[in-house]
Parts: C-alpha cells; structure tokens; sequence
C-alpha cells in the first residue's frame, strides 16, 4: 500500500513539473510575441511621424 501511495505522489509531482513547465514556456512565447508587435507598433508610429513633416 505505500508504495501505491509514493508511487502515486510521484505521478503528481511530474504532471506538476510538467504543467509548470508548459505554462512557463507559453508564458514567454506570448511576452516575446506581445513583445515584437509593441515594437513592429512603434517603428510603424515613428514612420508615420517622420512622413508627415
């Protein structure tokens, strides 16, 4: 029976490593995107400053 249970409480310590690891990586996959369109926003912005004078 304990080694059901340690067994079992293994399971959930790597599904929670694995989850955390997922979240982790969306997490900077969507800042970096978020990222490059702020950026791509701002040279356009620039651009149509510079045209308009």
């Amino acid at each position: 029976m304990f080694v059901l249970d340690m067994l079992y409480q293994f399971e959930l310590q790597m599904a929670g490593v694995i989850l955390l690891t997922a979240m982790a990586v969306g997490g900077i996959s969507l800042w970096l995107k978020r990222r490059k369109l702020n950026k791509e926003l701002q040279d356009s912005t620039e651009a149509d400053n510079t045209q308009n004078f």
